[in-house]
């Protein structure tokens, strides 16, 4: 019986050096980074909206009720013209910074020195924006308009 070369040339330990290197070759193909599709971050929240306030008194502060920042998955960009914003229970700030999922915000601003006057102050977090106004009391009215005099001259 004659045996093969190739089985005969080379020795057992040879053989399990070839098998590992093989089942290396194949089994490290490089790795991969991650294939397929990979799922962006979600940073547009669900439209929110501030309740406006009117006859709110001269040059006060006003505070808006607070909205919950929803459909975000990752930190997005908060921004505020007009006024300040509060995350949670934070300090106010009228710097750019971000917020997540679930947390509150609240804004403020100074209402307006004269009557009936509307102050606006616009929250933006991930590209959605709302505003929150609050109108001064209008002022009151000087009074009742009273004719001038009249001259009354009696007749015979």
């Amino acid at each position: 019986m004659e045996k093969s070369l190739f089985l005969t040339g080379l020795r057992p330990f040879k053989w399990g050096m070839v098998f590992m290197g093989i089942m290396l070759a194949v089994g490290c193909g490089g790795g991969s980074s991650g294939g397929g599709t990979t799922a962006s971050s979600d940073t547009t929240p669900t439209a929110f909206t501030f309740t406006d306030q009117t006859g709110v008194a001269k040059s006060t502060e006003v505070t808006s009720a607070a909205i919950t920042v929803a459909g975000i998955d990752a930190a997005a960009a908060i921004s505020i013209t007009g006024g300040t914003y509060q995350i949670g229970s934070g300090s106010f700030t009228s710097s750019a910074g971000t917020v997540t999922n679930g947390q509150t915000v609240k804004v403020k601003h100074t209402s307006s020195s004269s009557g009936g006057t509307a102050v606006n102050t616009v929250l933006t977090i991930g590209g959605v924006s709302d505003t929150f106004t609050s109108t001064t009391v209008a002022d009151p009215v000087s009074g009742i308009a009273l004719p001038s005099e009249i001259d009354i001259v009696e007749t015979s």
